[in-house]
């Protein structure tokens, strides 16, 4: 693969990443895939794009509305969604699932009707934004982006371990009925598991959005490719969901370029059925002392 494939490349692994990590916040907190992200990045970047580039406002409104959205939305999937269908004990359960899969396909079609059928081009963040590096150039933007993500995963990681809030999420999404009976916020720390998910999946819909515009069909294979990302990398710590994220970006930039685009579908799904067949716990594996 060229060289200067690599940084686009990463570019797309760190928006499969960040939607891997909005799945991570929720599965690690409440025990449950939040199918709905792809829906919620969709909306985000769609929400966005219309802002920056159809109302010609200053792009971190633009972002800021896609946050917001994102957050307000994912509320709304815990409450009206997953609050009256939860098990007391919480952890999976084939109505929850099945509820949040059409949450997927609820803000698709809601996505259509507020910001149209048609694909929106995502606002470009500088002008300019060409770097050259020895032989070939790099996209400034590509850069800004892949390092905001890498600022989120810092950001998050240390949520998670350093901090009380983050011991109740993992203390929480490991065994959600003991917590339950320890009087630990397991309601209120689901309810931010959500807001998390949806502020994560809405920010990578808002910085990607410029790549190849958004369209509102896009939010089932956003979706797929974040669990698929997520299958890759593992759980066993935030990273993590990035790993995966990369691995994937970087397989399916592999099959393009040696088997052209027709490739992509047939190699995405090849990994995930080795992946799913000998090696399910993903590349992070969680230890666990005997």
């Amino acid at each position: 693969m060229p060289i200067e494939l690599v940084v686009p490349t990463l570019e797309t692994g760190c928006f499969f990443g960040l939607i891997a990590l909005a799945l991570f916040m929720v599965k690690e907190s409440a025990a449950l895939f939040n199918f709905a992200v792809g829906g919620l990045a969709v909306v985000g970047g769609m929400a966005s794009s219309a802002i920056t580039v159809g109302h010609g406002l200053p792009l971190p409104l633009g972002v800021l509305a896609a946050v917001a959205f994102g957050v307000a939305l994912g509320l709304c999937i815990e409450v009206l969604v997953v609050a009256p269908l939860v098990k007391p004990g919480g952890g999976e359960d084939h109505h929850v699932v099945m509820a949040l899969v059409a949450g997927l396909f609820a803000l698709q079609q809601m996505a259509g009707v507020a910001f149209g059928k048609s694909a929106l081009p995502g606002a470009t963040w500088m002008k300019g934004d060409v770097l050259d590096v020895g032989k070939f150039v790099v996209s400034a933007q590509a850069l800004i982006e892949i390092a905001v993500t890498l600022a989120l995963f810092v950001a998050i990681g240390t949520l998670l371990r350093r901090t009380r809030l983050g011991r109740q999420f993992r203390s929480i999404g490991d065994n959600t009925q003991a917590a339950t009976m320890l009087g630990m916020p397991v309601r209120r720390i689901r309810l931010l598991a959500f807001a998390s998910s949806g502020l994560l999946a809405g920010l990578a819909g808002a910085l990607f959005a410029n790549r190849a515009g958004v369209a509102f069909t896009s939010a089932l294979q956003f979706t797929l490719f974040g669990f698929l990302a997520f299958v890759i990398g593992g759980a066993a710590n935030v990273w993590g969901p990035l790993a995966g994220g990369i691995g994937l970006a970087f397989l399916q930039a592999l099959a393009i370029y040696y088997f052209g685009p027709a490739a992509l579908t047939y190699v995405t799904f090849a990994v995930a059925a080795l992946f799913f067949a000998l090696r399910p716990e993903g590349i992070f594996v969680k230890r666990v002392r005997a």
